[in-house]
Formats: C-alpha cells, structure tokens, sequence
C-alpha cells in the first residue's frame, strides 16, 4: 500500500533539509517517538542505521531504518530492515517561488492481522504523513 501527501514550506530546500536529516528534531515532528538512536556514526548518510523509539499504545516499539537514498536538498529515503510494520519512507524537497515543497511517500505491506484491517491502517498512515508535514512546516516557519 502507498499513501502520499504533500505541503508548501515557506524555507529553502538546504534548512528544510538539515532539518530533516538533523535527528535531534524527530522529535518533534513524529509522533510518539521518544528517541533516536543511531547505529552508524552522525551525519546521516546513505547507508545509515537509526533505531526509533516510540511508545504506541502503551506499548514501547523499537523500528530499525537504514537510509537507501540521499541526494543533498532533494531526497531522503529510508527502510525498516527489523519492524513489525515494514515500510518505505520518501522525502522529496522541491523549489517553488516562495520556498520549496515537501512530499513524503509511505509504501508499506500489511501482513497477518494487520491485513485485515488495511483501509483503517493506510487511513491512519495517512493522518500521520499529514500530522508530520504540518509539524515540519511549523516549526520550519517559526524560526
């Protein structure tokens, strides 16, 4: 399944970024996540792991990614390679006239009991590529 969303940033593509790569600020645009914790030494690069700590549910759930495209100011891309929910997370940057777009593009397969409840799952997918977005281009345009 893909789900795909888009939104304006009133900031250049290198500060949206830097934003993006820095993992301190995670954070504070993923929701539930409480940390990062890098596997390979900083800055993030092609090739890099990064294990996310979220708490979900009440549950505490440990993703491992490893980043499977960079291309500077206009593209990350990451994959679970150890996860319950495996998934494919795009970022594209984009210039426009008064700053740049933001595209994220999710890919993920739903197995076992996850399958059966696929329209709900892609639909919170979904909200949470919006939520993400919309927290980016907050904090983004407030500094």
């Amino acid at each position: 399944m893909t789900t795909q969303q888009s939104i304006s940033i009133e900031a250049t593509t290198n500060s949206v970024f830097e934003y993006l790569v820095n993992v301190e600020n995670r954070k504070d645009y993923i929701p539930a996540l409480e940390k990062v914790v890098m596997l390979d030494p900083l800055p993030i690069k092609l090739g890099s792991r990064y294990i996310e700590v979220a708490k979900i549910a009440g549950r505490r759930l440990e993703t491992t990614y490893q980043v499977i495209g960079f291309d500077k100011n206009k593209s990350i891309s990451a994959k679970t390679i150890e996860s319950i929910f495996p998934i494919q997370a795009d970022l594209f940057l984009e210039k426009n006239g008064k700053g740049c777009d933001l595209k994220i593009k999710l890919n993920f397969k739903l197995t076992g009991v996850f399958r059966m409840a696929s329209s709900v799952i892609k639909g919170i997918v979904n909200q949470q590529a919006k939520d993400i977005l919309k927290k980016v281009k907050t904090n983004l345009e407030r500094t």
